[in-house]
């Protein structure tokens, strides 16, 4: 049978671990955290491009050529169904989509838009209170739960 020393590297397993702890911590400190439109508040837009050839990057480019700060563009579901994200609020004014809606027609072809959300700057900042205290109180019940089922001092090391 074959001897493992699993103490073996201890002491440098703990070092990097760490400095890793540290630089992530210093980097949340000095960068934030990078919020998506939800937390943030901004616009989404559903759309559908009769082009299957249209491919992702060129739409974002028509996005960016629009200044409307940080673009998102996902596919989903077929080929030419696309989800548009971006931080620029709307307040549903219906020229600021219908501005969007002639652009991106006459850079990328005919587009039909499904389904356009705003989302404000009070739903986000209350979507982020209940999300970190849904964090908060699942963690509690790890906690509680390992501490029942097992010992206190394995439910403190688990979280």
């Amino acid at each position: 049978m074959k001897n493992i020393q699993f103490n073996k590297f201890y002491k440098q397993s703990n070092i990097i671990s760490l400095i890793l702890i540290v630089a992530s911590l210093i980097l949340l400190v000095f960068k934030g955290l990078n919020y998506g439109v939800d937390f943030k508040g901004g616009t989404l837009i559903e759309i559908k491009v009769e082009q299957s050839s249209s491919k992702i990057s060129s739409i974002r480019d028509s996005f960016n050529q629009m200044n409307l700060g940080d673009v998102s563009v996902k596919n989903f579901g077929n080929k030419t169904d696309y989800i548009v994200k971006f931080e620029k609020q709307s307040s549903n004014d219906s020229k600021f989509i219908d501005n969007i809606k002639t652009k991106l027609s006459s850079s990328i072809g005919n587009v039909d838009f499904r389904r356009v959300e705003n989302v404000g700057p009070k739903v986000s900042a209350e979507l982020l209170k209940s999300g970190i205290i849904a964090i908060g109180l699942s963690l509690a019940a790890m906690l509680l739960y390992i501490w029942i089922r097992f010992e206190w001092q394995f439910s403190l090391g688990a979280i």
